[in-house]
């Protein structure tokens, strides 16, 4: 691939080291995973609150509609503004050879990967070439496939001179320049 030893030369590929890495990207992947599904259950729990309040109150119909839409709009923004940062520690993480968050598929960012015509985000993930922590004490879940290529930051085939997201089975779209 164009770029490819270069990158590996300039230390831009992600390392996985011989031993089991320390957590050094805080707060961990899963951690903020953990963090963006209270945040989305809360929410849910919020807004369901809210529409009863209102449904009570003087607000009738398209006012009531109007209201709640607004305030799921808003909580839709916060969510899809939270879950870039899930994706950015990931991406830290497996650049330091190791994950603490495991996906089956998925991704972090709108407009990024392969969709379905529901509009669901389906690239799929292999963490194989990895190592895999706890993400509470850093403790080995499971050691890397060395003869897998880690999922991380490499040479993009699509867009040459910058770094694609490898998932470990498919190219995620999400790019970033080269340092």
């Amino acid at each position: 691939m164009p770029g490819y030893a270069e990158a590996a030369a300039a230390g831009l590929l992600p390392r996985v080291p011989e031993h089991p890495p320390a957590l050094s990207v805080q707060p961990t992947a899963r951690s903020l995973m953990h963090r963006f599904i209270a945040l989305a259950l809360g929410g849910s729990l919020v807004l369901g609150v809210v529409a009863g309040v209102v449904d009570r109150s003087a607000l009738h119909g398209p006012a009531t509609a109007g209201v709640l839409g607004a305030l799921a709009l808003v909580f839709l923004v916060v969510l899809l503004l939270a879950l870039p940062r899930v994706g950015r520690q990931s991406v830290a993480e497996l650049q330091q050879g190791y994950t603490t968050l495991t996906l089956q598929f998925g991704g972090f960012w709108c407009g990024e990967g392969p969709l379905t015509l529901s509009g669901e985000m389906r690239a799929a993930w292999d963490y194989r070439g990895t190592w895999q922590l706890d993400h509470r004490d850093g403790r080995v879940l499971r050691a890397p496939d060395r003869g897998v290529d880690p999922p991380g930051m490499y040479p993009s085939p699509n867009q040459p001179g910058r770094m694609e997201l490898w998932t470990g089975r498919v190219w995620l779209e999400h790019v970033a320049d080269r340092p």
